[in-house]
């Protein structure tokens, strides 16, 4: 873990002093200190507290272990520490603390991995943390494997690989499996796979009332669950998918051009998206500041994905990209290996860092226009001591199989899922003016590239600062979506800005 990711009681206090000066930037500070200092009100006695410990297994900020515990992936939100964590084993634990929740008024979220863009599993209320429950368990005679509510990314694809199977999956290990699913579940096989939560056959979940409930398909909590996002419904204690077959061999790649970013960057997208479904793909456009042009440094046009066949006839579908200029030695590496050394190839596992994406799903082709449009905005980059990029993930194919209406994953017509995305450090936490330009930057960078666009936004990566959520995230099928809040959580138990 880096010195970053490493907070103290006294980082805690600081960073929970950044956000009430509104260091955290974006147009976030007031929502954020607004909602939290509601549940910052509820208390409860030391002897609730000392019944709910009878029940589960209770962390509280005196305790060893509480910093690591609660720290966002997020560090915008690292500031937001709650009164207690329950660590719940099993739906019964889980059902007793939510009971002890409504019974004192005390605010919860559920907590897997961490990985709220938007810091939607922080509270100054109580944090149920799930990730005691991390068993998966495959069924050879239906290929299937049944995972534990709780589990991370990298624990499923433990299981996966002993039996040479996989589902679509993303790429960071310690990504909490609920929130991924639930959100739709993108990655570099939904091309040619569908969506992790198309591969759903059954869940099960603990309700606000604490009752457990079995879904399977044609239930309408099962449609939600495939895409309306975590911590709407109630507490996910187990997921069923249907696995497929690996390929004996991949090619993953990991390739940068440094020269010529618009052309290069036009040449590619025509490649990729004439490219068979077999490909996964992602491109990120590099920022660069205006000192780092002056050095002769540009855009940077980096591809990163996977390809279900030999590399040479990888090679023939770059072709066209490669006939305008080559990578320079050590700019790209072409592998071909088997599945799942290929993913440990692909994987990333970032520490904590602050940071907020601006995404957008792509319905029509991208333009050279807008690539062009892209680029010149990162040229305009203020800065920080991190990164920024615009990144376009593939999709199309089999995840635009299912009619809209079929999951609760509205976006069935995208080519690319875009993102603008801004990161940040410690340091630059610390510095009002600039953050402020850096989000301005993004703002800007943002509202230019959407008519481009054409579609709604990725729920799972949350946005505090999208305003017309509820469509951009659900479309269409938000009015159903609401309609089961209701019906299952009535009285509003699991609660965040952009709930349901």
């Amino acid at each position: 873990m880096s010195d970053r990711a490493s907070l103290s009681r006294r980082n805690f206090i600081a960073t929970s002093a950044a956000l009430g000066a509104g260091l955290a930037g974006g147009g976030t500070a007031g929502y954020l200190l607004g909602r939290h200092e509601a549940e910052a009100a509820a208390k409860a006695s030391a002897r609730a507290w000392a019944q709910l410990a009878k029940l589960v297994r209770v962390v509280r900020p005196w305790d060893d272990g509480f910093e690591q515990l609660i720290l966002p992936n997020n560090l915008r939100y690292a500031g937001i520490v709650p009164q207690g964590v329950a660590r719940v084993r099993n739906s019964d634990e889980i059902a007793k603390t939510i009971h002890w929740c409504r019974e004192h008024r005390m605010p919860l979220v559920t907590r897997g991995g961490g990985h709220s863009y938007a810091g939607f599993s922080t509270t100054r209320g109580l944090m149920i943390d799930t990730t005691l429950m991390s068993g998966a368990l495959f069924d050879a005679s239906t290929g299937r494997v049944t995972v534990q509510g709780g589990v991370l990314n990298g624990q499923i694809y433990d299981v996966l690989r002993e039996h040479n199977v996989a589902i679509t999956h993303g790429r960071c290990p310690s990504v909490g499996g609920a929130g991924f699913l639930l959100g739709g579940g993108i990655g570099f096989n939904m091309r040619e796979n569908g969506l992790g939560c198309d591969q759903l056959t059954a869940s099960a979940m603990v309700k606000a009332d604490g009752n457990r409930v079995t879904m399977k398909p044609g239930d309408d909590l099962f449609w939600a669950s495939q895409g309306g996002g975590g911590g709407n419904f109630g507490v996910s204690t187990s997921f069923t998918l249907q696995t497929f077959a690996v390929p004996a061999l991949i090619t993953v790649f990991r390739i940068v051009w440094r020269k010529q970013p618009e052309r290069i960057a036009a040449a590619l997208v025509k490649a990729l998206e004439a490219a068979p479904a077999s490909l996964g793909s992602r491109i990120s456009l590099g920022a660069v500041t205006r000192a780092q042009q002056a050095a002769g440094l540009d855009v940077t046009v980096n591809l990163l994905g996977q390809f279900k066949g030999p590399a040479k006839q990888l090679e023939q579908i770059l072709a066209p990209v490669n006939a305008i200029a080559r990578p320079a030695p050590g700019d790209e590496t072409i592998n071909e290996t088997s599945y799942w050394q290929g993913q440990d190839f692909l994987h990333e596992d970032q520490p904590p860092i602050f940071y907020q994406e601006r995404s957008a799903f792509v319905n029509r082709a991208l333009s050279d226009q807008a690539l062009a449009l892209g680029i010149r905005h990162l040229r305009e980059w203020p800065g920080t001591e991190e990164y920024c990029d615009l990144r376009f993930f593939q999709t199309g194919g089999a995840m635009n199989a299912k009619a809209s209406t079929d999951t609760a994953f509205v976006h069935r017509k995208s080519r690319w899922l875009m993102v603008v995305g801004l990161y940040w450090a410690w340091e630059d936490n610390r510095n009002l003016l600039l953050m402020a330009r850096n989000h301005a930057w993004q703002d800007e960078f943002y509202r230019a590239m959407l008519p481009f666009a054409g579609g709604g936004a990725y729920q799972n990566f949350a946005d505090p600062g999208l305003k017309d959520w509820r469509s951009s995230y659900y479309g269409g099928n938000f009015d159903r979506l609401a309609r089961i809040k209701r019906a299952v959580d009535p009285d509003s138990v699991f609660s965040f800005p952009q709930a349901v």
